[in-house]
């Protein structure tokens, strides 16, 4: 092998690494613009109380601004809790909640939660952003309904609360 073989393979060997950087990079980029938030039932922070809670964190360096979040409940109906506050049988419930919807920076959080008569199988939330939620399911809730729920969610689309 010569000199002139040898600094081709390297310059190649070069072009290829830059060029896989590029991408990287741009995908990061790409990927940091996005809503980066957890959703869960109970609250953050283990807490004895009689309200059944849904829990949102946000994981962005920029705000993010929740437009719906709610229970999936057990038949698989999704319930927005803010849909609900407008109906009037909803008026004398006691809503109990923390922080706000709009989470400004990293690890902000806003919990809600009101009493129910059944136990739900999960939670969700959506962002202003964004067309579908995200979900986030109950510690026992069985793999085929968490399945089921997201197959419903992906056919329903942005129709997810009918």
């Amino acid at each position: 092998m010569d000199v002139e073989s040898l600094t081709k393979q390297i310059t190649l060997v070069g072009a290829v690494v830059a060029a896989c950087t590029g991408v990287w990079s741009l995908w990061l980029q790409m990927r940091g613009k996005r809503d980066h938030y957890s959703v869960g039932t109970g609250t953050v922070r283990p807490e004895i109380i009689r309200e059944t809670m849904i829990h949102v964190v946000s994981h962005s360096d920029h705000p993010i601004y929740l437009a719906d979040y709610g229970f999936i409940d057990p038949n698989f109906k999704f319930s927005s809790i803010p849909m609900e506050q407008e109906l009037h049988d909803f008026q004398d419930s006691h809503v109990y909640t923390r922080g706000g919807s709009n989470l400004e920076k990293r690890s902000d959080f806003f919990e809600i939660g009101y009493i129910r008569r059944d136990t739900p199988i999960g939670a969700f939330a959506r962002t202003v952003t964004q067309t579908r939620p995200c979900l986030g399911f109950a510690y026992d809730t069985p793999a085929w309904k968490k399945l089921w729920v997201r197959t419903l969610l992906l056919v329903k689309g942005r129709g997810y609360l009918r």
